[in-house]
């Protein structure tokens, strides 16, 4: 099975996607919907052996997306002009703006918001705890100085920030608001 492991998660490089994710990943894209059965017979593999060696379906979509957040991420980061935490910000402020733009993510959260939330947010999810980790190595690489919060706990708070803005809508009914998520960030991270 997969790794929960959150270690080691490098934001700033193209990340290796494993085949039957990168299926379900285009599945997810076309239709913003994955069919165990179906990724099953896509994959060439029966559904007994995809359940023992990927798990259910809400850590199937958790690894799907990660890998879209991981390679936007990557994508960002190289393309960044800034330096320091002004790179980190600008990263973060984009990365959200895209996530609360994605007609796949849009899809999920209107259709089984309970879902969507559960493998985007939860600590027992992919996404969450490898976000959260490869954030604060990049916050700890890029900030020039030491800070009284540990890097982890900053960027656990800066995540479940962005995650409250980004899917606000299906939170509180208020439409995401990335401007401000954006400068409460900026303040957290100066």
């Amino acid at each position: 099975m997969l790794s929960h492991a959150a270690t080691n998660v490098n934001l700033a490089t193209e990340p290796e996607v494993d085949p039957v994710i990168t299926l379900a990943l285009r599945h997810f894209l076309r239709e913003s919907r994955i069919d165990m059965g179906d990724l099953a017979t896509a994959a060439g593999i029966g559904r007994a052996t995809l359940y023992r060696r990927y798990g259910d379906r809400d850590r199937v979509l958790g690894e799907v997306l990660w890998a879209i957040t991981h390679r936007e991420w990557a994508r960002l980061w190289q393309a960044s002009k800034k330096r320091g935490m002004a790179r980190v910000i600008a990263v973060l402020d984009q990365a959200m703006r895209d996530t609360v733009a994605s007609p796949a993510l849009r899809a999920l959260l209107e259709r089984d918001p309970e879902t969507a939330l559960r493998v985007l947010t939860s600590q027992q999810g992919v996404v969450q705890s490898r976000l959260v980790a490869g954030l604060a190595e990049l916050i700890d690489a890029e900030r020039d100085g030491s800070s009284d919060i540990p890097v982890t706990k900053l960027a656990y708070a800066v995540v479940r920030l962005a995650e409250s803005f980004c899917y606000s809508d299906v939170i509180t009914g208020a439409p995401p608001d990335i401007d401000t998520a954006t400068d409460i960030i900026r303040k957290l991270l100066a």
